[in-house]
């Protein structure tokens, strides 16, 4: 069993903080203009180091590589996907639509790392 820290509360609001931040850097910056990029898009390996920091300090073990290898199942799921859905692979739309369902699927996996730290506190 984990002991509660003030470090934890950090890592529990710390994908608030950096999507505020990275929401903010993108408007202020021409990142939105000139890469067509919106915030999740830069708040996303952030997002991953936030998630090792969080397993590190909660479980001593680091969550990491397991996403990792996730994330790379859901890009073969992704391609397997466009070429039946479209007939064709489109790099551009294949990579923004991974990269949006990688901050997605990391966002559920963040908010699932903090529900499992809490309920293992309590």
């Amino acid at each position: 069993m984990t002991t509660f820290s003030p470090i934890l509360l950090l890592w529990y609001v710390f994908p608030i903080i950096v999507l505020f931040a990275s929401v903010f850097l993108v408007s202020a910056l021409p990142l939105n203009k000139k890469f067509q990029l919106k915030g999740p898009d830069v708040a996303v390996p952030f997002l991953w180091f936030g998630m090792h920091q969080l397993s590190q300090a909660a479980f001593s073990l680091s969550i990491l590589p397991y996403l990792i290898i996730s994330i790379l199942f859901l890009g073969i799921l992704l391609v397997v996907f466009q070429a039946y859905y479209y007939g064709e692979i489109t790099y551009k739309r294949f990579f923004k639509m991974f990269w949006r369902l990688t901050f997605l699927f990391t966002m559920l996996t963040y908010g699932l790392l903090i529900i499992m730290d809490i309920v293992l506190y309590l």
